[in-house]
């Protein structure tokens, strides 16, 4: 598998596949990646970062969307979550922000469990129902989608340990059965208010 240069904006968040995220720029050397990113057209990568540990399995954005620009250079964006790879070494850079080089991570060929997905995403419904009260965060089972598992973790509440773990699977089933066994185990405490809040806070995503 060959490596790539990749450039590098660390997060405390987990960005999935075609997932939204806004994001407010403010830092210099985010300023100038950004710049570069609309200018040039080109993705740069999340990877989750927590005390100061760099996840080693992340996502690419695309900026989507510039939102607002300000005086100072400041910018709120959009970005899409694209590919998954993983981090193989930081390098030596001119640039402000950090740049890796990185591996992209393929998709594992396998026969889709159909039945697990529509129960996966009819816990998911429910689950949004009672955490929200609105239908209109549900998902309508997509058999065609290998990568449905993403879009159903976007709001479920998963904690972010959980969010980068499901990041890191490779096969899709695998996913699903995760994601099937945490909605199980959620649901039956979703009555508890203080449950329903910490869901709710742990949702980062925009809903696309």
């Amino acid at each position: 598998m060959s490596e790539e240069l990749l450039p590098l904006f660390p997060l405390p968040v987990v960005l999935f596949p075609n997932s939204l995220l806004p994001l407010h720029i403010f830092e210099e050397r985010y300023k100038q990646l950004i710049n570069e990113c609309l200018n040039e057209e080109k993705e740069f990568g999340i990877n989750l970062t927590q005390e100061k540990e760099v996840a080693k399995v992340g996502c690419t954005a695309e900026v989507t969307k510039l939102l607002k620009r300000y005086d100072d250079g400041r910018m709120d964006i959009l970005v899409q979550g694209k590919r998954r790879y993983s981090l193989v070494r930081f390098v030596t850079s001119s640039t402000l922000y950090r740049v890796a080089h990185v591996e992209f991570m393929q998709l594992e060929e396998e026969l889709i469990d159909t039945g697990l997905a529509a129960e996966t995403v009819k816990l998911h419904n429910q689950l949004i129902e009672m955490v929200y009260r609105d239908k209109s965060y549900g998902l309508a089972y997509d058999a065609g989608n290998t990568m449905l598992s993403f879009k159903v973790a976007q709001k479920a509440g998963m904690e972010m340990a959980q969010r980068q773990a499901l990041l890191e699977l490779n096969s899709e089933n695998e996913r699903l059965r995760v994601l099937h066994t945490y909605f199980t185990e959620v649901i039956p405490k979703l009555e508890r208010l203080g449950e329903v809040e910490r869901v709710i806070k742990s949702d980062g995503y925009t809903v696309n």
